[in-house]
């Protein structure tokens, strides 16, 4: 409930705060109109459809509703549009046939839309693209136990949004998931076919802003070259960071389990928070830094579980490649220091004893930042890590593969150093 109540209090802050017009790139294409930033909310509604089976009967998954946190950016002046959905709460009917609750929850997406005509105000605009999401299904009773399982899918997106003059956007979307098929056991035993519903509906609202417009003018009248010469001979604009995002882990290989055992679904993802500090070399664009990450995966069924808990402390280098209008992508190296334990319990009695395994493990790491000046002192940047090749120790001393791929979508970054020294040297060139 706190972070529902930090979203909402971070959606009304920015819908009454006042912003400059969003749509300046109609204009001009340069590199401060290049993306849009925007927030909303939507209600995303699921008919009640696809299949399920408990004890051997069939229904279908009931109706439910949920309302969503959406936060994105138009790019590419207007034409691409990148978003997350964050789920704040949901509606619906538990109860099915014979004493069973299911609970479906369609956790944040992530969305990508593409717009055959440029988004203005004051137009209707279609839109096509496709959708990245994480379902949680929870399936069982209290006596019995319950099971529970990610999936992670791909779905089709199309859409209409109308846009107002004053930069609010009324959008209007189906989401449509082709392969909406996933095995799941009713009971340690018996396992099923079940269909997912496949179609999805989404009805909101989305207000842009944009705080970048301000950069437009000192670049273009070399004050911001100026002021970045001056700060680069006095060797000022290198600097401490500090990073924090939330962050998606991701098991690669699947962990196969005994025939015992057979019902536990495999290990698919985990949210966890990154906690970053590094140090910034300006004119080489390279980033050097320490990154923090820690999690707990149970895969449940029926009263068996299997738990992996991760702890791991990367050292990593990355270089900034280019600057295209901002969008600045890196591109590295990363050695992470890794502490692992698994262990697995059968009607909540520990089975044996927790087998722990310490592995360094190489790795590599790419990203992009969303740069409105080279002066930024706080950055929004997309990390994605990938580690192959990683086992670990499990129950009955056998190795198991754990490769993981991590995704931060949105981490803030803050150069303090910088922020003393530019905000100083700004009085200074500018006045």
């Amino acid at each position: 409930m706190n972070i529902i109540k930090k979203l909402l209090f971070l959606f009304f802050f920015f819908l009454f705060v006042p912003f400059a017009n969003a749509q300046f790139y109609l204009k001009k294409k340069t590199q401060h109109r290049f993306a849009q930033s925007y927030i909303g909310l939507n209600t995303q509604i699921v008919p009640s459809s696809g299949q399920l089976f408990w004890k051997n009967s069939k229904q279908a998954f009931p109706f439910q509703t949920v309302l969503r946190f959406t936060i994105g950016g138009l790019h590419f002046w207007g034409l691409i549009d990148f978003n997350m959905n964050i789920p704040l709460g949901q509606i619906s009917e538990k109860k099915i046939l014979e004493d069973g609750e299911v609970e479906l929850n369609t956790c944040a997406d992530l969305s990508v839309r593409y717009y055959p005509w440029r988004v203005k105000y004051g137009k209707f605009r279609p839109f096509f693209g496709v959708s990245f999401n994480e379902m949680i299904m929870e399936l069982g009773n209290t006596a019995e136990g319950t099971r529970a399982d990610l999936f992670v899918t791909t779905s089709l997106l199309a859409g209409l949004v109308y846009t107002t003059k004053n930069g609010w956007q009324i959008n209007a979307e189906l989401m449509f998931l082709p392969n909406n098929k996933r095995d799941f056991y009713s009971s340690r035993e018996q396992n099923h076919v079940f269909e997912l519903p496949r179609q999805y509906f989404s009805l909101g609202f989305i207000k842009y802003f944009e705080g970048t417009i301000h950069e437009e003018k000192p670049k273009e009248s070399g004050l911001t070259k100026k002021l970045e010469t001056k700060l680069l001979a006095e060797n000022k604009l290198n600097s401490l960071s500090i990073g924090i995002a939330p962050s998606g882990s991701y098991f690669m290989p699947n962990i196969k389990f005994s025939d015992e055992l057979k019902s536990i679904p495999r290990h698919t993802s985990n949210f966890n928070w990154d906690f970053g500090l590094g140090y910034l070399f300006h004119k080489e664009k390279i980033h050097i830094g320490l990154s923090y990450r820690t999690y707990v995966s149970n895969a449940e069924s029926f009263n068996l579980e299997h738990i992996i808990r991760r702890e791991a402390l990367a050292f990593e280098v990355f270089k900034f490649l280019w600057d295209y209008n901002g969008f600045v992508p890196n591109a590295g190296l990363s050695l992470s220091a890794e502490r692992w334990a698994t262990g697995l319990f059968i009607d909540d009695v520990q089975q044996g004893e927790t087998n722990r395994s310490r592995i360094l493990s190489p790795g590599v790491i790419f990203g992009w930042d969303i740069l409105a000046s080279p002066l930024e002192t706080w950055v929004l940047r997309t990390n994605l890590r990938y580690y192959p090749f990683q086992k670990i120790q499990d129950i009955g001393n056998r190795k198991i593969r754990v490769d993981q791929f991590e995704f931060n979508f949105i981490q803030l970054i803050v150069y303090p150093s910088r922020w003393k020294h530019i905000r100083k040297a700004k009085r200074e060139v500018y006045n």
